[in-house]
């Protein structure tokens, strides 16, 4: 095989532009997708796919080559420009396109950039739901063969405002009270759907790195790092804002911080959203990253909601949904998912159930999501080990009496602490969460299983 297969992940395509990933892997991206749509899926022409891209300088270049190989297979294509992945998702399920390809590298550094697939309905194609094929496709020998008559293209307006409009649909924009927020998208495609958020409700809006700029002048666009969230976490504090609000670079990944500046906890944020579901979904089932908090599950229950726990990673989460027809359900990364919207990442929906429930309540946000902090939890611990699954299965050993889950890698729980352990998909390195009753325990058990991992 290649060594181009190095640019292909779990999740998606990426690579650094233009030394791992340039505009001839475009085309022939481009021509394995329509391989893939005409050879697997059995679809037949005329068929129209979606193509988005983001604010990177490479994006605009990657995205013309895809497009040229898509039209010459045949395929019309309907060109979205520069949009956040979340609203590529929406123009392909809600116009109902056979496939789409979306040109970011999501939170990656600027020198990167890749390509998100999915199919009608927004269905990823990742890891076990057809990139491999398009792997093979991509490595093999074959020429591409131009087909008559060529695809068309056509230019797509306003899919920003439209999916905005479809995520403010499920609730009542008028109840959100006037509340001050400041927002830090770093430059990204986030800004351009918390525009068009910012015009629907009533607030006042505090814009920090609004401007679209693939170089992320200021800091990385990673809301999962604290340290890409400390100027927001100061401008909340000097401008006295009730709310922050913080996306990645495709705008799939949101997170949220009170008026101290503090950074609520995802999971504390996937079941305030999950309890205010449930008055309108009494018993619905709730996905929950197996990673979260057992407050999470204890959440869900109390609003009288059917837990259902994930593994991580969004193809396998979404693909989940479908099959447990499940409601809402989220990742620690800050991902999360929505039933209603074909199970695509729904960020502007959730920014909006908080605002909501932060206005009903009243309150300062810190006093809603408080009282859900019970347990400690470690955080993400990562380990360079040369043999994951050797580490993995002494653990399982060691710890043979807990209640034991294979779900995705190893989690074992106790009665007053619980651990998982789980390989990267995109990275040489295992993952560490733990989480205990007391934060001394917490910190004697990561010790513990950390010698154990090490030795």
């Amino acid at each position: 095989m290649s060594a181009k297969s190095d640019i292909f992940h779990a999740y998606d395509i990426r690579g650094v532009y233009p030394s791992e990933l340039n505009i001839e892997d475009a085309y022939r991206i481009g021509w394995a997708l329509a391989k893939y749509l005409k050879t697997d899926l059995k679809q037949s022409l005329p068929l129209e796919v979606v193509v988005g891209l983001d604010m990177r300088g490479s994006s605009p270049f990657l995205a013309r080559e895809v497009i040229r190989a898509l039209n010459e297979q045949g395929i019309d294509v309907a060109e979205i420009g520069k949009v956040s992945t979340p609203a590529f998702y929406y123009a392909v399920a809600f116009r109902d396109f056979a496939a789409g390809l979306m040109i970011t590298a999501s939170h990656m550094t600027k020198e990167y950039n890749g390509i998100k697939i999915c199919r009608e309905r927004a269905f990823p194609i990742a890891k076990g739901s057809g990139i491999e094929k398009l792997q093979e496709y991509f490595d093999s020998s074959e020429e591409p063969k131009k087909v008559l008559p060529r695809g068309k293209m056509r230019s797509l307006e306003n899919i920003t405002a439209e999916y905005v409009n479809q995520e403010l649909s499920y609730l009542d924009p008028a109840k959100i009270k006037k509340l001050k927020i400041a927002a830090d998208p770093a430059n990204c495609m986030g800004a351009t759907y918390l525009e068009e958020l910012f015009k629907r409700i009533d607030c006042e809006p505090v814009k920090i790195n609004w401007e679209l700029n693939g170089n992320m002048p200021v800091h990385e666009a990673n809301p999962i790092k604290l340290e890409t969230l400390r100027q927001l976490q100061e401008i909340i504090k000097n401008e006295k804002a009730d709310f922050g609000i913080a996306t990645d670079g495709d705008g799939d990944r949101i997170a949220f911080l009170d008026e101290n500046g503090d950074v609520i906890p995802a999971f504390a944020v996937h079941g305030l959203v999950a309890q205010n579901l449930l008055k309108r979904y009494p018993g619905a089932r709730i996905g929950y990253d197996l990673r979260s908090s057992r407050s999470l599950k204890e959440m869900i229950i109390e609003a009288g909601g059917e837990p259902v726990e994930t593994v991580v990673g969004h193809s396998f989460v979404k693909a989940l949904m479908k099959e447990k027809d499940i409601l809402f359900s989220g990742e620690l990364s800050g991902h999360y998912y929505f039933r209603e919207n074909f199970n695509i990442e729904s960020p502007v929906f959730v920014a909006a159930q908080l605002l909501l429930l932060r206005s009903l309540e009243d309150r300062p946000f810190s006093e809603i999501w408080r009282p859900h902090i019970k347990y400690f939890h470690s955080g993400e611990i990562n380990f360079d080990v040369p043999d994951k699954q050797a580490a993995i299965k002494k653990l399982a050993s060691k710890y043979a009496s807990g209640q034991i889950s294979k779900i995705d890698g190893l989690k074992i729980d106790y009665q007053d602490w619980w651990f998982n352990v789980r390989p990267s998909a995109n990275d040489p390195v295992l993952r560490l969460n733990l989480e205990a009753n007391t934060e001394e325990m917490m910190k004697n058990k990561v010790e513990e299983i950390s010698a154990v991992i090490k030795s």
